[in-house]
């Protein structure tokens, strides 16, 4: 070979993942693992620098003073055993099994060990499965585990599809103040003001001796110069009164003052 060869750094890109794939095969054989993982009365053998890797939920555990620390079994809490086998698995083979039937489960649990790329898959799987039957509920659980893209992607699914979103349990099981924001919001989109009268009316029915009250609050988010006279004195007039002729006076007042 003449001249002379520069060095060179080069690049596998198989290193990684050769050797997640020997650490996997490692811990399923018990061999170098050097923690258990207690969950539901069944044990995971694992590698402590693996969990640290990979989450900092086990990093605090296994370089700080906590009393963990040094424990060959560490119980863990909040979680199924089902749900810690597929957590362990994506640990050592970065890929995750996302359900209908694992989700709800899967991505408090990612939540809890701070597996940031569960969290993500969970947020995505949910995303893909947004119908207007479940777009409230996926908002709030969204909401509830801080996952700010998710709750904002069913957010705008909610108002794209509100028409079809206002037929479903989940609107009809809503309180009155998430009715409110719903209702007002500028963002809904709808062919008319109608379905957002109807969805008032059909959440107030649905308990009405509860409910009948939160009236007059909420059809004054109903944008009234957007209706016809026809369906105001055709619909309205008889959909408030059947309710209790004590708000239709109520309601007439808000309807021509505007």
């Amino acid at each position: 070979m003449g001249g002379i060869m520069a060095p060179k750094d080069i690049m596998t890109n198989t290193h990684a993942k050769s050797i997640l794939n020997s650490m996997n095969s490692l811990r399923k054989s018990n061999t170098l693992c050097d923690v258990t993982l207690r969950v539901e009365q069944k044990d995971f053998p694992a590698h402590r620098i693996v969990l640290a890797a990979c989450s900092d939920y086990f990093c605090a555990m296994f370089t700080s003073e906590l009393s963990e620390k040094g424990k060959p079994y560490v119980d863990i809490q909040g979680l199924t055993a089902s749900t810690m086998e597929i957590l362990l698995d994506f640990v050592y083979t970065e890929t995750v099994h996302v359900t209908v039937e694992n989700v709800q489960e899967l991505l408090p649990a990612a939540c809890l060990l701070q597996l940031k790329g569960v969290k993500q898959a969970c947020c995505e799987f949910l995303e893909s499965q947004l119908d207007p039957s479940n777009c409230l509920g996926i908002r709030d659980f969204a909401e509830t585990h801080n996952c700010v893209d998710l709750m904002q992607a069913a957010e705008v699914f909610s108002q794209k599809h509100f028409p079809e979103v206002v037929q479903h349990e989940e609107f009809i099981l809503l309180s009155q103040g998430e009715v409110e924001k719903l209702i007002k919001c500028d963002e809904i989109q709808v062919d008319s003001e109608e379905p957002v009268f109807e969805a008032v009316i059909n959440w107030v029915k649905h308990a009405k001796k509860e409910r009948e009250e939160s009236l007059p609050n909420l059809l004054q988010y109903v944008r009234m110069p957007l209706l016809t006279p026809r369906y105001i004195t055709d619909v309205i007039d008889a959909e408030v009164s059947s309710i209790d002729g004590k708000y239709c006076s109520t309601y007439m007042f808000i309807s021509f003052d505007l």
